[in-house]
């Protein structure tokens, strides 16, 4: 059941990311072959990204609530080094039960290192979109709203992870966490459509580089912390896979 919950929430965000950046994707692809189109369609991103984006967050819960209900047997193949689920299964154990799968806890220093990270990463994510809607752009209207999402989700994980020494629930937030970072980083996309005249206007005179600069990093910071959390992520699971091996 989790497992379903976590393919239908991806689905769902992919397909509301692939709708917000179509005219992006496609407006690249005709200014490859040579055609006008792309110098206009692009803009209409602007239209198409914020319903992308409500899809997108309504797919993330859904897969983030199935990921809640994950067990043990869902990471048994990825975590445990026990013969009897890395080998064949034979007629003999097909028919007799399983042994439960344990998941040991998370090494102290491990433990502390996932709950300092996801702090820190909050931290960061949560000033950078209070600057942005304070400084840079007050003017937003609605998009304030999608302006302060990565806040939402990197809240959510530094309340997910108060039990990350817990092997169970590390291995949880690991798979929230990856969910809304692949999410992310394909997202991350859509701020260089408009980013892009900031970066030009940068040292020409009479510019505002503190407002252009401002909008840039904090335009840009959601697409860094969704890159940088998968890379610690994959890190972190790893370092508990080799936990395990020693014993």
């Amino acid at each position: 059941m989790a497992n379903k919950s976590i393919r239908t929430g991806g689905i769902l965000a992919v397909a509301g990311c692939l709708f917000g950046l179509a005219p992006l994707i496609i407006s690249f692809i005709a200014l490859a072959f040579g055609s006008d189109i792309g110098n206009v369609l692009h803009w209409y991103t602007f239209m198409t990204a914020p319903v992308g984006a409500v899809v997108v967050i309504v797919g993330l819960i859904i897969a983030i609530v199935g990921a809640s209900k994950s067990t043990p047997e869902d990471f048994a193949d990825s975590v445990s080094n026990t013969a009897d689920k890395s080998g064949p299964k034979t007629a003999a154990t097909q028919g007799s039960p399983s042994a439960p799968v344990t998941l040991p806890p998370l090494p102290a220093s491990l433990a502390r290192a996932v709950k300092l990270a996801y702090a820190v990463g909050f931290g960061v994510v949560l000033v950078s979109c209070v600057m942005r809607v304070a400084l840079f752009q007050p003017d937003s209207g609605i998009l304030t709203l999608f302006d302060l999402i990565p806040a939402f989700f990197a809240g959510w994980f530094v309340f997910l992870a108060r039990n990350a020494h817990d092997g169970l629930q590390f291995l949880r937030l690991v798979q929230s966490q990856m969910i809304v970072s692949i999410a992310g980083c394909v997202a991350g996309l859509y701020p260089l459509v408009y980013l892009t005249s900031d970066i030009s206007m940068l040292g020409h005179e009479g510019s505002d580089d503190f407002q252009s600069g401002g909008t840039i990093i904090t335009g840009l910071i959601p697409l860094i912390a969704s890159i940088a959390s998968l890379v610690f992520a994959g890190i972190a699971r790893a370092s508990y896979r080799r936990s395990i091996a020693k014993g």
